[in-house]
């Protein structure tokens, strides 16, 4: 038995017989997750759930983590039709066996239910060529229009490689937007295999009518299938005189990814990013090499660029040439409107390396007056300061109201202030959601952002103002992932104080992605640290109340991001620089010129 304590063993037995049904598969997972199959029943029923995240993700491993006990539940059913089918397939999967899978997957395709048909094109996707016999079934339905498209095309390419090109370049020509976008992503994922369509893709990256995402899958794909990075690299220069703000940027992130210095690491991760985006990763960019020079020279141009986003990103292109960029140094020493810190930490990235040889004497470096305490971080947005007792009498009488429902804000104390009181002096915890109204929150939802004990479905909240006012205002169908953190860091003065990094998909932010939202004010006695602070059983709130998001006093520092490996890639050492995954654009157009 995996270690887990009695008590926990216990607490689970006891949640099987839960009236709440998802109550009940909830402690199931978390029995098969200390390897006790007493919820095996629940487990096996969760196969056939109405929700795709649960019964294609958290049954699936659940079972699979209980060996034999759970797959031989799942070689049944792989062969029966139904609902079950499909998140059998995909338990299986867990453990490397194949057999009834392909074919799952195909009767799947065929199901009148268009979200069933969606995940099957998804599961073939992730499984790549062992799923080669579903190509067949697959492209015919794409040939003609399908209703899939965006998940069908990446999986073409992932399933069959250049057998899928031409579906691709259909859908590039004749697709609406989202389609394009998922057709470039898939060219991109081939590499190589797909440089015959070079010409195709750069003409979309140079057609002004096609929308940002659109163009920027281009450029993306472009740096995995051009003939080398300097054919690439001139096409994108060639590009920037003629862009937008938004546009520029992203070609200017682009031409990071293919420096010479950029950090190619694995990621390790195995639930994200997800597998469209990792297919897409697997193929390698290619790099600039001789026209160095010249890219830097374009590069070094933006730095006294209007817009403070520009300077920025192309700054971080220069950093990502790492010792082939030295030639850059004077220029980005004399730059006039880089911020102190951002130079701080592009120079020594630009510059030689202190030898970490035992006994070694280090020789004085031109970067030596730089200041190694530089602080705030540029990446990092603190937490703002409140004085609790000047705001304790209005917080007190307006909390007095509290009956459950909405609260009718009347005090002069502006509502992140008021909620983060709330937490410091009452202990409650703080859920964001677009959805007004709710009476009892139920675990139905899921979150990534712990691993695999929080990607099941629970109630997820936290314990600070700022981070759950802006789960609640992103609007998620403008953006297709968040990514985000909260620590407690140090001044150069040994004082401590909160930190966040708040991001969303850059090409999403363009459109500034935001509205009301609604606070849930809830008790902590049933949540617990699993990842993330997580109640497995139904919740009601204390109080709930209305934001928009003008009451956020972050919304200009919310960065625009990339997907990229999760692992820091730089390390403290380069701490402007520190993470490519969440490699940003400073804050959002409102502010592009401050």
């Amino acid at each position: 038995m995996r270690r887990g304590t009695e008590r926990e063993l216990a607490k689970f037995r006891d949640w099987l017989n839960d009236p709440d049904a998802q109550v009940r598969l909830n402690a199931a997972v978390r029995l098969a997750y200390l390897d006790c199959a007493d919820g095996l029943a629940e487990l096996v029923a969760g196969l056939a759930h109405s929700e795709g995240a649960i019964r294609l993700v958290q049954v699936p491993e659940a079972l699979a983590l209980l060996g034999d006990r759970g797959l031989v539940h799942a070689r049944e059913l792989v062969r029966r039709p139904g609902v079950a089918r499909l998140p059998a397939a995909r338990t299986l999967t867990h453990v490397g066996e194949v057999d009834g899978v392909v074919e799952a997957i195909v009767a799947t395709l065929g199901d009148p239910n268009e979200t069933s048909r969606r995940e099957a094109a998804s599961l073939a996707g992730e499984l790549g060529p062992a799923a080669a016999g579903v190509f067949d079934v697959l492209a015919p339905i794409v040939s003609s229009g399908g209703d899939q498209l965006d998940t069908a095309l990446p999986a073409l390419a992932s399933i069959g490689g250049k057998r899928a090109i031409p579906l691709l370049l259909q859908a590039i020509e004749n697709g609406p937007a989202g389609v394009r976008v998922a057709a470039l992503h898939g060219l991109a994922g081939l590499g190589l295999g797909a440089a015959e369509v070079y010409g195709q893709v750069a003409a979309v990256l140079d057609d002004a009518s096609l929308s940002l995402r659109e163009r920027l899958a281009a450029a993306q794909a472009l740096t995995r299938i051009g003939p080398s990075g300097d054919a690439v690299a001139a096409r994108i220069i060639t590009a920037l005189p003629r862009s937008d703000r938004w546009l520029r940027i992203g070609l200017l992130r682009t031409l990071a990814q293919i420096a010479p210095g950029y950090p190619r690491r694995p990621e390790v991760s195995q639930v994200w990013p997800l597998w469209e985006s990792k297919f897409v990763h697997s193929a390698p960019p290619q790099l600039i090499s001789r026209s160095r020079d010249g890219v830097l020279s374009a590069l070094v141009e933006h730095l006294d660029h209007d817009d403070h986003d520009v300077r920025r990103n192309a700054a971080l292109a220069v950093a990502f040439f790492g010792r082939a960029g030295r030639a850059a140094i004077d220029q980005v020493t004399k730059a006039p409107r880089l911020s102190e810190p951002l130079r701080h930490d592009v120079l020594r990235r630009l510059g030689p390396r202190t030898s970490t040889v035992a006994g070694s004497e280090r020789r004085p470096g031109p970067f030596d007056h730089l200041d190694q305490g530089a602080w705030p971080w540029d990446l990092h947005v603190t937490q703002p300061t409140v004085d609790l007792d000047r705001i304790s009498a209005d917080c007190e009488r307006q909390w007095a109201q509290a009956s459950g429902g909405d609260l009718n804000y009347r005090i002069d104390v502006p509502k992140w202030e008021f909620l983060h009181y709330l937490v410091e002096r009452h202990g409650v915890l703080l859920h964001g959601s677009p959805t007004p109204g709710v009476g009892i929150l139920t675990p139905r939802s899921r979150s990534w952002g712990g691993g695999r004990t929080s990607g099941q479905p629970g109630i997820f909240a936290v314990d600070h103002a700022l981070m759950a006012m802006y789960f609640g205002i992103m609007e998620r169908d403008k953006v297709s992932y968040l990514s985000n953190g909260i620590w407690t860091g140090s001044r150069p003065d040994g004082a401590a104080v909160r930190c966040f990094r708040l991001a969303a998909e850059f090409a999403g932010l363009a459109s500034r992605p935001f509205a009301n939202a609604t606070i849930y004010i809830l008790p902590a006695k049933t949540f617990t640290m699993m990842g993330e602070l997580t109640s497995l059983v139904p919740v009601q709130p204390l109080a709930r109340l209305t934001i928009s998001p003008s009451d956020y006093p972050l919304l200009e520092y919310v960065w625009g991001s990339d997907v990229g490996p999760l692992s820091t890639q730089f390390g403290e050492r380069f701490a402007f620089l520190q993470d490519v995954g969440i490699w940003p654009a400073k804050r959002s157009a409102q502010s592009a010129h401050k």
